[in-house]
């Protein structure tokens, strides 16, 4: 199906705003939206506006016609008035001196007055008042010079005994004149075009409250519909925002109920949401790989665990197996010591009592070299009860070891933990390593002796490993291990294990307490020794482990271990 140019146009810009961040999304939205607002407004103003000016410059154009035909209406009416007061100021001089100059003022001022109202018709355009204009023009102009001849013939007659009767009978026959008859038909006309005006007057007034009362209407309804467009596109900006917030919230959700990390969030836009969407995936996706090495490392964890329980149930069948003869050699070796003891001393006494014995006697003493058999058996004895209790402290120390699986805190002698561990290493330390041990004086502390056994046995392993390594590379280096202990304001037992081995470099430091990280080759090595005690130190007995390493320098654990049960 073609697509038509407007859908193209509305894809395009669909596309074009999913590419902008929602910052700019809200910015742009809301600004078109308060821009569509304040231009419906605009123009709702400009066209009242518009309606309210013509209306008002007609009322201004009916009442300035009307204001200047009145003035032309007052004149006229003077004229008159002044023409008719003539006759009675015939008699007092000064009286007409001073209404001749008033009518002749009047007259001056009619005379302007129609020539602006003539102008005024003209450049509005008015046909009508021209017509009459151009109709009674030179009526208007006989009148008035005919007016201005009348006053020169009545003046001369103020001074003469007649001169009222002469003035009468010249206004009359003014009055009864055609140019009197013809004006006084133009005052007439222009009365009634002034009632016509107005009319119009009151219907410009009418139309200039209409036109504002339009002009509210106009601006309400662009008001309206302005922000009713707004609101449109207010609510489409949300929901654009939205929409993808909502798709990226759901998956989440998904994610936690159903614990399915093969879910994954549809990338809608390009901004934050879609920066936030992509990373959502990144982390379902970390978090199925994190929960894959989990189950990997609980496999391998449980597997190790049967390992070690394997190991301590062997160890402690080897243990008690070697207990058994240990314990019936060690206490028969008291009773042969004494039973050799009197066989000794009884032969002292034949010595004494037979000083010449039968040379068959002499013989066989110097056959079984007697003398050295009398100073070399007691030795002999000594060594072999030497040998047992020896042996039996390994049979102790390998049934201690063997009790990591021991589930009850108990009160845990760490010299004794250490020595046992260094009993079991002493095949391993013969191998020219120096062993240094500086203990302070630690109280017993709480905790599991198995698997603190378990971490001694893994750092000093570690030590020992990385000692042999060094040695093997340079057969004149001097290999020494430290262990250090301390009590540290009576809260914390302090144990230190110092190597002066090739140590371990600034970026592996980081990660050697990470389950699988080992710097051993395949097959060898776990990744598990450190992690494992870390784990039994920080979570089972709420302690710290940390490591200092230089290379060349060698590597310091510090082990700090609560005095009292937290």
């Amino acid at each position: 199906m073609i697509a038509t140019p407007k859908l193209r146009y509305l894809n395009w810009v669909k596309q074009g705003f999913h590419q902008l961040s929602i910052r700019q999304k809200i910015f742009y939205g809301y600004g078109l939206a308060l821009g569509i607002a304040v231009l419906g407004t605009t123009a709702g103003l400009v066209i009242g506006d518009r309606y309210f000016q013509q209306a008002k410059q007609q009322m201004i154009v009916v009442d300035e016609e009307a204001s200047l035909l009145s003035s032309l209406q007052g004149e006229l009416l003077e004229i008159q008035i002044h023409q008719q007061e003539i006759l009675p100021f015939l008699q007092q001089p000064q009286s007409l001196q001073r209404g001749v100059a008033d009518f002749k003022s009047d007259l001056a001022d009619a005379e302007t007055l129609l020539a602006q109202a003539q102008e005024f018709s003209q450049t509005i355009s008015e046909r009508d008042l021209q017509a009459l204009f151009t109709k009674y023009n030179s009526t208007i102009a006989g009148y008035f010079e005919q007016l201005r001849l009348l006053i020169r013939q009545i003046l001369p007659l103020s001074s003469q005994p007649s001169g009222a009767t002469k003035a009468q009978q010249l206004i009359s026959k003014f009055s009864q004149s055609q140019d009197a008859l013809k004006f006084y038909q133009f005052a007439h006309e222009l009365t009634d075009f002034a009632k016509t005006l107005q009319k119009r007057q009151d219907e410009a007034h009418l139309a200039q409250e209409q036109a504002a009362l339009i002009q509210a209407q106009i601006i309400i309804v662009s008001m309206l519909l302005s922000v009713a467009i707004a609101a449109i596109l207010a609510f489409y900006t949300s929901t654009i925002i939205a929409y993808p917030i909502n798709a990226v919230t759901n998956i989440a959700q998904r994610v936690t109920q159903e614990a399915n990390f093969d879910l994954q969030a549809p990338v809608m836009t390009q901004d934050e949401v879609g920066a936030l969407t992509s990373s959502l995936n990144q982390l379902i996706h970390q978090v199925k790989h994190l929960l894959e090495e989990q189950q990997a490392e609980s496999q391998v964890r449980l597997i190790q665990s049967e390992k070690m329980s394997s190991l301590g149930r062997m160890l402690a069948g080897v243990a008690h197996e070697i207990n058994n003869p240990i314990n019936f050699i060690s206490g028969n070796l008291v009773h042969a010591k004494t039973y050799t003891d009197d066989l000794l001393a009884l032969l002292q006494t034949y010595k004494a009592e037979v000083p010449h014995p039968s040379p068959a006697v002499q013989t066989l003493a110097e056959e079984i070299d007697l003398e050295f058999l009398e100073a070399d058996l007691p030795k002999l004895f000594n060594s072999m009860t030497v040998g047992a209790d020896r042996t039996r402290e390994i049979v102790r120390s390998l049934k201690d070891f063997s009790r990591l699986d021991d589930g009850e805190v108990q009160l845990v002698e760490l010299h004794a933990c250490l020595d046992s561990t260094l009993l079991i290493l002493n095949n391993r330390l013969k191998n020219g390593i120096s062993l240094v041990r500086n203990y302070g004086e630690i109280p017993p502390i709480p905790g599991y002796t198995g698997l603190l056994y378990q971490v001694f046995m893994n750092l000093l392993s570690n030590a020992i490993d990385a000692l042999e390594e060094k040695l093997a590379e340079n057969p004149e280096f001097l290999p020494e291990v430290t262990i250090i202990t301390e009590c540290w304001q009576n809260d914390l037992a302090i144990v230190r294990i110092v190597d002066n081995g090739p140590g371990i470099s600034p970026e592996n430091q980081q990660k050697i307490f990470e389950t699988f990280f080992t710097t051993k080759p395949r097959g060898i090595g776990t990744g598990l020794g450190l992690a494992i005690a870390y784990q039994i130190v920080v979570e089972k007995h709420q302690g710290k482990i940390t490591c200092k390493s230089e290379l060349n320098q060698g590597t310091e654990f510090v082990l700090a271990l609560p005095i009292s049960h937290p």
